[in-house]
């Protein structure tokens, strides 16, 4: 009878821990927030801001760019090759677990995580883009990642996933659907790419949960070579970023806008397929 209320009481006390730290986090995420808009938009960094989200406006149109996503199958003699071309390029995350093997350097920079916002400062610091691209609502940490930043509205919303949204123009806001490279094929329409090539984008995890809850241990690679161990553990809901590729391309097709997936190998089935290795002549050199 002892050990059952002992046992009882140990877990009433480990519940109540867990409840606590989630209290404790969400009033933590409240805070980076709320205090992020406050700096934002007391200072003058909103008005900063405004001009330069319109000049982005079509700045690059008719250009083309790579979106570089993180998954196993990228590679750094492709980066080599963007780089020696003079290509545009737009990457993400923890993208720097790469340099050391390639001179590449992406052009644009995104973090759109809520939890990667906050805790990669020392890697936005690294980045050495033209421009890098964070949420409004991570000011106060994003604000020290140096170089020239601008600030998106992002929305969310879950309801997003039934009724998927896609911005061409990000001045107001931008819709967020599981997956970063969602904002950054937004953030490349707004800025004029009409001509979009994603590598890198496996669309595949280490472990998956599925749409019923299910968690599937593919015992796979979920990034690069190189890439942060730790990202091992990452739990991806691909079935959601189906849903946000799925309709890029329906939006891509109904605006004039051509995304391809260069991606070598993996399980992006939304976009027309390109072989990565064709989009560069012999000497390497773009031939639109």
């Amino acid at each position: 009878m002892y050990n059952l209320i002992t046992m009882n009481l140990n877990n009433h006390h480990m519940n109540i821990g867990i409840a606590l730290r989630g209290v404790r986090a969400k009033l933590i995420k409240n805070f980076r927030v709320n205090w992020s808009l406050l700096l934002f938009n007391m200072s003058n960094a909103a008005a900063i801001n405004r001009v330069k989200v319109e000049r982005l406006k079509n700045a690059y149109k008719g250009k083309r760019i790579f979106i570089v996503c993180n998954g196993p199958s990228l590679i750094a003699a492709d980066l080599d090759k963007i780089d020696r071309s003079g290509d545009y390029s737009f990457a993400s995350n923890k993208i720097d677990k790469i340099f050391s093997q390639t001179a590449w350097r992406p052009t644009f920079y995104c973090i759109s995580d809520e939890t990667f916002q906050f805790s990669l400062l020392e890697t936005m610091q690294k980045i050495p883009a033209k421009v890098k691209f964070f949420r409004t609502v991570s000011y106060m940490t994003t604000r020290r990642a140096g170089g020239n930043c601008v600030y998106i509205n992002m929305n969310g919303d879950r309801a997003l996933l039934n009724h998927p949204r896609f911005a061409e123009d990000c001045s107001k806001e931008l819709y967020g659907i599981a997956t970063v490279t969602y904002v950054m094929l937004q953030i490349a329409v707004h800025m004029g790419f009409r001509e979009i090539y994603i590598i890198g984008c496996d669309n595949s995890y280490g472990k998956e949960v599925k749409k019923d809850g299910t968690i599937v241990d593919n015992g796979t690679a979920s990034y690069f070579a190189g890439s942060d161990e730790k990202n091992r553990a990452t739990v991806a809901a691909t079935w959601e970023m189906n849903v946000a590729y799925d309709f890029a391309r329906r939006y891509a097709d109904e605006h004039g806008i051509k995304i391809f997936n260069a991606t070598r190998g993996g399980y992006l089935e939304a976009f027309e397929r390109m072989d990565f290795d064709l989009l560069f002549d012999s000497k390497n050199q773009d031939i639109k």
